[in-house]
């Protein structure tokens, strides 16, 4: 068994100051996106099963107070995304009636947004970009969460948020739904 040595303590009696960040620039359109980035190598994801119930997933969100959550399979393989609003939506009222199945009895799995249906950026290109482009990004696709990806190596890097966006910098960032493919148009038409 390894034995730790102790380290040195000492008194605090005159310490009165406390050290803060010394650049505290607020953030603004012209600022890195990389200041509002989530980066999944430094903080863990958020991340449900897929077979997570409808009612399980909300009262996750509930308790941590998250919007959006990705979505995994038994083998922790990326699926698609869950968001808050795809829990209280018409969508699960529709999916219900074409499983034929009870609230209680669905899952993530039939209401996220699967994987193949999701935008995202890659790394290399967001690293460079700043947040006014983001946003851009964002409105141009009705997209309120945009994922980050490293094609090299096929992972997700990470996810940035209007929602953080508008927090950090004390303005609201209006965002529209928007349909993007004629897909989404005939599924919006079609209920």
């Amino acid at each position: 068994m390894t034995t730790f040595k102790d380290i040195d303590t000492l008194f605090t009696s005159t310490i009165r100051d406390i050290e803060r960040p010394t650049a505290n620039h607020p953030l603004n359109l012209h600022s890195p996106a990389m200041q509002v980035f989530t980066d999944f190598k430094e903080q863990q994801p958020l991340m449900l099963e897929q077979s997570t119930t409808i009612d399980g997933a909300r009262e996750v969100m509930k308790r941590t107070h998250s919007k959006l959550f990705l979505v995994i399979d038994p083998q922790e393989s990326f699926r698609g995304v869950i968001s808050l609003e795809d829990l209280v939506s018409e969508k699960v009222m529709r999916e219900s009636g074409h499983a034929r199945l009870r609230w209680s009895e669905m899952t993530v799995e039939q209401v996220m947004t699967p994987r193949h249906r999701l935008r995202a950026l890659d790394f290399c290109e967001f690293r460079l970009a700043n947040v006014g482009e983001v946003l851009a990004t964002m409105k141009k696709f009705g997209e309120h969460h945009l994922i980050v990806v490293d094609t090299q190596n096929r992972s997700l890097r990470g996810i940035v948020s209007a929602h953080s966006i508008a927090r950090r910098m004390h303005e609201p960032v209006l965002i529209s739904e928007r349909a993007v493919s004629f897909s989404d148009i005939y599924r919006t038409i079609a209920g």
